[in-house]
Parts: structure tokens; C-alpha cells; sequence
């Protein structure tokens, strides 16, 4: 509809018409639906987690991405950018820097559930000790 009303405007400001006879008429109203998008609920995202077998590195590292995207609602894209270095303390809360689009940053404080998850997978790949040695 918004193509052929320009085209009609193009036509009057050209003087091939007098008047634009697409002003007049009423464009069909878009259906506005719900999305297709599955979305957990509360209780199916904290069977997702349970569920995560978390006797080795690679299930408490699972667990904790999939923790921050629950618990942060970020971008996949920026949960897998994460790196040791933009967890940290600040004001006895654990902190998350997502890296977003266009090179922004976004800082988040975890929620307790999700600041256990992280501190668990540290602990266990060791990384925790890794960030300190590189930093002194």
C-alpha cells in the first residue's frame, strides 16, 4: 500500500495526476500475533539445569553458559565471548561483561544461583588460579 501510495505522490508532483487517489483508501489492519518462539517456563528451565550432569569440566562449564543465558537473558553470541576475565567482584557481588554488539559492553551482577555455577566451573577447570597468576 506504501508503494503504490509513492507512486501515486510521484505522479502528482510530476503533473501527470491532479490528486493522489491512494490517499483516500484505508490499508488492511496487520494481524498482530504472538511469536513462535518456544519459551521455558520457570520450572522446565530449572529441570534444564538439573539435568546437566555435573561430574566433569565440560557439564559445569554447560551449566554455567546455559546459567548466564538464563539468568542474564543475554545473546548467545555474547555468553560464548565470555571470557575469565570479564567475571569479577565488585561490592561483594560476583559481575558478568557481556560483550555486545557494536562493541558495547554490558555488566551485570549475577544472580546467587548463577554466581555458583561460575564458581564451581572455576574452581574446577581451575581458572580461578589461572586469572591470579596472570595478574600478579
Amino acid at each position: 500500500m506504501a508503494t503504490i501510495r509513492l507512486l501515486f505522490d510521484h505522479l502528482v508532483t510530476g503533473a501527470v495526476l491532479e490528486h493522489n487517489p491512494a490517499l483516500s483508501v484505508k490499508a488492511p489492519r496487520q494481524k498482530l500475533g504472538k511469536g513462535k518462539t518456544p519459551v521455558l517456563t520457570a520450572e522446565e528451565t530449572g529441570e534444564l539445569l538439573r539435568s546437566i550432569e555435573t561430574e566433569t569440566v565440560v557439564g559445569l562449564r554447560d551449566r554455567a553458559l546455559i546459567g548466564v543465558v538464563v539468568f542474564t537473558f543475554a545473546r548467545i553470541s555474547a555468553a560464548c565471548g565470555l571470557n575469565v576475565g570479564d567475571i569479577f567482584h565488585q561490592q561483594r557481588r560476583l559481575w558478568v561483561r557481556l560483550h555486545e554488539k557494536g562493541g558495547k559492553f554490558h555488566e551485570i551482577p549475577c544472580h546467587h544461583t548463577l554466581e555458583g555455577y561460575l564458581v564451581e566451573y572455576m574452581d574446577c577447570a581451575r581458572l580461578a588460579t589461572l586469572t591470579q597468576a596472570l595478574t600478579t
